[in-house]
């Protein structure tokens, strides 16, 4: 990727992933311009503004959407913004690359995708949930395996984490990419005050958290979120169940032979074989670099990695979230996912 043609961008909202990730990664192309930003304070604006040399600061964001000299907008705002800040983007026909997710609710979501369908000349990518390490680096490797039929057709998967923070339709994102649509959810929730544990003088809750999810390919997959286990007993995970065989994906590997494991139904679980072209994405601390890719997607067409999300696959994960918050306040109901 090397041309005389600039990206110009412009930068709407630099929050702490913005400025430890994504800017850095941009003004290191150079193919990139970064011409305008605009964040929440003037003196922060203008901090990013000299610590990647963009050619100014603008006070608002609506000068960066309206600005000639602008092709690409780059949202990192926080999610209540998103809605108003892609449409004004789109309306003035600039591309667009956004911080996940696509935005609060699902019918804002359907304004951004109805926009992007009416625009078609619009560039648009959501920024993956897990582009640094968390199975983006092993999302070339499944699709490949999953595309092979290397355990024959597929019969459920269940998925394992512990994080503090819930970030359910994170993992939604990924599931949807490897297996296919969901098409119901049921959720369930226990959660447990533990005793003498305090957080800024409230009792810490922790609680295990399960939902359920039908998909298109009449696949079941298990979310479980568990925030009582112990530490060291903690192992986030992936687990694809086939007919012929099973695949195990374990999200923090400290090396690539680590990361994916396959067996047949009666065999031992074996390592993966990570092909050479992808082993740099393990050794490279900032995983897949999806700003790169972007910017190549504008300049030559070459399509992006599919952690990636179009417009279409960002509301889906939206969509995931509110039929689990609706399942929970029904009473653990299974509950119809839109259909888009």
């Amino acid at each position: 990727m090397s041309g005389k043609r600039k990206v110009r961008i412009g930068v709407v909202g630099a929050g702490g992933h913005s400025m430890r990730r994504v800017l850095p990664e941009l003004s290191n192309i150079p193919e990139v311009d970064l011409i305008s930003v605009a964040n929440r304070t003037l003196e922060s604006t203008d901090k990013t503004a000299k610590s990647f040399n963009f050619s100014r600061s603008d006070t608002n964001w609506e000068d960066i959407v309206n600005a000639d000299d602008i092709d690409v907008i780059f949202n990192g705002t926080q999610a209540p913004e998103h809605h108003k800040v892609i449409l004004e983007s789109i309306k003035n026909k600039k591309h667009v690359f956004t911080m996940n997710p696509l935005a609060m609710t699902s019918e804002e979501g359907r304004d951004i995708l109805r926009a992007t369908e009416e625009n078609p000349e619009i560039k648009f990518k959501q920024y993956p949930s897990f582009a640094q390490n968390t199975y983006a680096r092993e999302d070339a490797v499944i699709l490949s395996l999953l595309k092979e039929n290397s355990i024959g057709r597929i019969l459920g998967a269940s998925v394992y984490w512990y994080t503090p923070y819930l970030a359910l339709a994170s993992y939604q994102e990924i599931i949807n990419r490897w297996i296919g649509d969901h098409i119901n959810v049921l959720a369930h929730r226990k959660q447990f005050e533990i005793g003498g544990e305090t957080v800024h003088g409230k009792p810490v809750r922790r609680g295990i958290t399960t939902a359920l999810a039908t998909l298109s390919n009449d696949i079941l997959v298990n979310y479980t979120h568990n925030t009582t286990i112990a530490e060291s007993a903690r192992n986030s995970r992936i687990e694809i169940y086939g007919e012929e065989g099973s695949i195990i994906v374990h999200a923090n590997p400290r090396k690539a032979a680590e990361s994916i494991f396959i067996s047949s139904t009666k065999g031992e679980l074996k390592p993966v074989e990570i092909p050479k072209d992808l082993v740099d994405s393990w050794e490279d601390p900032r995983g897949i670099l999806v700003e790169e890719q972007y910017i190549e997607w504008l300049l030559t067409g070459k399509e992006t990695s599919p952690i990636l999300l179009n417009a279409s696959d960002a509301l889906k994960s939206i969509d995931f979230a509110e039929g689990f918050v609706k399942s929970l306040k029904q009473g653990n109901a299974w509950v119809d996912l839109p259909r888009q």
